[in-house]
């Protein structure tokens, strides 16, 4: 994933990931989020490649463009799937299966480098 905004998926695919099962990281975005479009943007390349050593690919969706306003019904309501609003979210999907916010593994928040290797490091320890 390069960092600009191009390399976002389309929610068929996020979608279909969930559906197959597959294991992966979730970064769900807003466009018109400063945390996401400028903090956290930045880090996203030492995050992936630290995910990549375990075999965890990074999956990025933007959910709004604008604030409060979804791209589509699917959007909110795969984005209350996973924990509602809160940019960046980032999250462990196990085997298709989304992780609680309980569990740790479901973060709104996680911006810089150091915080998101760490993040990274206890994403693939809980596969």
């Amino acid at each position: 994933m390069s960092s600009d905004l191009s390399s976002r998926a389309a929610l068929s695919d996020v979608e279909a990931r969930l559906a197959a099962g597959d294991s992966f990281v979730l970064n769900q975005i807003a466009e018109w989020c400063p945390d996401c479009a400028v903090r956290q943007r930045p880090a996203l390349v030492a995050f992936e490649a630290a995910l990549a050593r375990g075999g965890l690919p990074l999956i990025t969706l933007c959910v709004q463009e604008t604030r409060g306003v979804y791209l589509s019904d699917a959007h909110a309501q795969l984005s209350e799937r996973i924990g509602g609003a809160g940019y960046p979210r980032t999250l462990l999907v196990r085997h298709g299966q989304p992780a609680s916010i309980a569990s740790g593994l479901n973060r709104v928040e996680v911006m810089n480098e150091q915080d998101l290797v760490a993040y990274a490091e206890a994403l693939i320890a809980a596969l």
